[in-house]
């Protein structure tokens, strides 16, 4: 039993924590060459499971084997359009905050953000020179990747009880913290965005945080 729930995790830590990562780093700011250039390295892959991240992926893949000599434009464009509502009138936005979808008034800086500070001191973190409100959708994802790091580290040393704990904490901060509104957020993403880009990566980011929270409760399950 021990040997099994730590193998199970192991088996998938490197995926989570690399997409939950790139996620990150996407939702942060626009795309710049690097990452554009290293996204057509990727493997992405097919995960069964939920069929919005196969579409996004399938989609992902399409734009990105294109060719276009305004690419990164059209990108940082749409970027500054969908997410700081550059130029576009009010409510034609997605704003990757979590309070905006939460808050009775759909406002910034509210419970959710006081929420999450509280949750990243615990670990000893902090979002430090941070320009925007810490439960931006980078900052919960970049949070995912340490819990998902302290649960590979609980695995690699073979302690099923602390691999456990990490497990459920896991669970918790996606049933809070993310799957109560990245859904609706990824469907304003792709009600707004003109890219092909920012759809798929808003169909992929919602099949992954669902595909990731039935394997986490299935891992749960039992224990």
């Amino acid at each position: 039993m021990i040997m099994g729930i730590c193998a199970e995790y192991l088996e998938m830590a490197e995926n989570r924590i690399a997409l939950y990562g790139f996620l990150a780093r996407v939702y942060r700011r626009e795309v710049d060459a690097e990452l554009l250039d290293a996204m057509r390295r990727i493997d992405f892959g097919t995960e069964e499971g939920d069929a919005r991240y196969a579409e996004g992926t399938a989609r992902l893949q399409a734009y990105l084997a294109g060719t276009s000599f305004s690419m990164r434009t059209d990108l940082a464009v749409d970027y500054a359009k969908v997410f700081l509502a550059a130029g576009i009138p009010q409510g034609g936005a997605a704003f990757p905050y979590e309070s905006v979808y939460t808050s009775p008034d759909g406002l910034v800086m509210q419970e959710a953000r006081d929420e999450v500070v509280r949750l990243y001191r615990a670990k000893g973190l902090g979002v430090e020179g941070a320009v925007e409100p810490e439960d931006h959708i980078a900052f919960e994802f970049e949070f995912l990747v340490r819990l998902c790091c302290e649960g590979r580290e609980a695995a690699q040393a073979g302690d099923a009880k602390a691999l456990e704990a990490s497990i459920e904490e896991q669970r918790a901060f996606l049933a809070t913290h993310v799957l109560n509104w990245v859904p609706r957020f990824c469907e304003d993403v792709v009600r707004y965005a003109n890219t092909e880009f920012y759809r798929a990566i808003a169909l992929m980011t919602a099949g992954f945080a669902a595909m990731d929270a039935e394997v986490l409760d299935q891992m749960g399950a039992g224990r």
